[in-house]
């Protein structure tokens, strides 16, 4: 089956299932414009089982999340939560699709050796996750574990998710509402534009405070310094690593997680990292699938590029110009170096 194929029915089994005038979250945030006659290969499709509309997304009551909106765009106002990207309607379908191009990319959803430990049933921890997309697609796979996401702002479903998915807000950057050695699993992504050098460190003791002796931690991270980037490219990333750096953030964490922040914890027994070269318009479907998922980044953090560089002030003008890009990684043949850290805790501390 084909990998827009099985997007689709994902989609319309939501709309089939599910009444959108009882809960019309998804019929109003999953919208994909996609090419039927793409043929990129996917080995399984996803659905959504008619049971899974339960009520019941939780929050810690200590925690009050907000929002502000700039340049158009909502984004988050909350104490120590440093996200550049915003949390609206449209940048939660961007993660939605993001989430399957990634999955198609990387061959699956986890690269760690749990396998037939889910299929039996444990208690994963999706930290960062965002609008829950990881957690729904592995909730329906492996229906006798049991999924609990995590994030700083509630863009999760409250109602139409599987009975064994769990939402709730927290600071991820500071104590999770978990006790100690609680989880088998726990995966996190894509916060290189969500936590500072100093929330870094202080997510990573609090995921191994969580996760049980003998589980696995898997974080998967991306290079934001390109291979083979061309000058147009490189102006746009270097307005958003100014960005970065006046808030601590490191743009080449990815590749700092290993030395710098997990192997110092000395609670590590196995810690892998393996590298994966996603394509930039070029090399097929996958390529031009990728590129429109960081497009519409870049014109996301609108809001803190032309804050960098005037020449980008005008939003039109910076889309014209990231079409620009668009054509010139096509040329170069760019690639973004994606870094996934599957680190297993000791039996013993």
């Amino acid at each position: 089956m084909g990998f827009i194929s099985s997007i689709r029915i994902w989609v319309e089994k939501y709309k089939q299932e599910h009444n959108p005038k009882k809960n019309n979250t998804f019929s109003k945030r999953i919208k994909y414009k996609m090419d039927s006659s793409n043929t990129v290969s996917d080995t399984r499709s996803v659905s959504v089982s008619s049971e899974s509309s339960i009520s019941g997304a939780t929050s810690n009551t200590n925690y009050k999340p907000g929002h502000k909106f700039e340049a158009g765009r909502r984004f988050h106002d909350i104490e120590n939560v440093s996200y550049f990207f915003p949390n609206d309607d449209d940048e939660v379908d961007r993660l939605h699709q993001q989430h399957w191009i990634v999955r198609h990319i990387m061959g699956g959803n986890y690269q760690s050796p749990i396998g037939e430990e889910l299929k039996n049933g444990i208690v994963v921890l999706d930290s960062g996750c965002g609008p829950g997309t990881w957690s729904l697609d592995m909730g329906e796979m492996y229906p006798n574990s049991t999924f609990h996401g995590v994030d700083a702002y509630p863009v999760f479903p409250s109602e139409v998710k599987p009975r064994n998915c769990h939402f709730q807000t927290c600071n991820i950057a500071e104590k999770l509402p978990f006790p100690d050695n609680h989880f088998d699993f726990i995966h996190q992504r894509l916060l290189i534009f969500g936590l500072t050098r100093t929330n870094w460190r202080d997510a990573i003791n609090e995921l191994l405070r969580v996760l049980k002796p003998g589980g696995w931690l898997e974080i998967l991270e991306c290079d934001i310094e390109f291979q083979n980037e061309g000058p147009k490219q490189h102006r746009v990333m270097d307005a958003i690593f100014r960005a970065f750096s006046k808030k601590d953030m490191s743009p080449t964490i990815a590749r700092e997680l290993g030395p710098d922040y997990l192997q110092p914890t000395g609670q590590l027994e196995v810690l892998n990292d393996k590298l994966i070269s996603f394509p930039m318009n070029h090399g097929g479907k996958t390529g031009s699938l990728f590129w429109s998922d960081f497009r519409q980044g870049c014109e996301a953090l609108h809001a803190w590029v032309q804050k960098e560089d005037k020449g980008f002030e005008d939003l039109e003008e910076y889309k014209s110009f990231m079409s620009e890009c668009a054509a010139e990684c096509t040329e170069y043949k760019t690639n973004m170096l994606w870094h996934c850290y599957s680190a297993q805790k000791k039996q013993s501390i």
